[in-house]
């Protein structure tokens, strides 16, 4: 049974669409949120053919122009400079290795994974399966950080949070569990890592 793509976000289909490529359907109900009118529209071949094959060629124009509107949506955001947060490939390789034992980590990983290793994207799809109500991804992450600033900020803890190793706090919160969905701690914990972890406890 497919997804309602129509309750979506835009976040949210656009990592459907990023792994359903050949899912006529999402990609037409995501290229009809566009800005330009109709009469200014790019339009796309169909994804497959009759019988079910996938068309290459269409596909691969078709996610370029998704991964472009993406960073042009980034761009148009006032927020963005201050805010995107970027997670590599290797570092999601890392978390992945160091915390297999939690399957909500590894949902989350996907997640970002998903959305190209957009934090604030990734916020937003997990809050949205969540069933949090939220705005802009920034203000969630910051308000969550807030609620397990004593825990992030303990000595026991900072410094492997300091060096990029989320083991023993993660172990920590699944045992004594936080005030926020377990499925927002990973977001949470990069976040606060890629901020600094030292000025954010001193600044909070």
């Amino acid at each position: 049974m497919k997804p309602n793509f129509e309750a979506m976000s835009t976040a949210e289909l656009k990592v459907y669409v990023l792994s359903h490529r050949d899912d006529d359907e999402a990609i037409r109900n995501l290229f009809s949120r566009r800005n330009p009118p109709d009469s200014e529209a790019t339009w796309y071949g169909p994804m497959s053919t009759p019988d079910g094959l996938p068309i290459e060629e269409n596909i691969r124009i078709a996610e370029e122009a998704i991964r472009k509107r993406s960073e042009i949506d980034r761009g148009n955001t006032e927020y963005t400079h201050q805010t995107m947060t970027q997670v590599t490939s290797e570092e999601i390789a890392q978390y992945r290795a160091e915390l297999a034992d939690y399957p909500e980590v590894l949902e989350a990983l996907n997640v970002i994974e998903k959305c190209e290793g957009n934090l604030e994207d990734a916020t937003l799809v997990l809050a949205r399966r969540a069933r949090i109500e939220v705005v802009r991804a920034p203000k969630l992450l910051d308000e969550y950080a807030k609620q397990l600033r004593d825990v992030l900020c303990r000595k026991e803890f900072r410094e492997d949070l300091l060096n990029n190793s989320f083991n023993v706090v993660v172990a920590y919160l699944f045992i004594n569990p936080p005030t926020i969905p377990l499925a927002m701690i990973t977001p949470v914990l990069i976040y606060v890592t890629k901020r600094g972890l030292n000025k954010w406890c001193e600044d909070s």
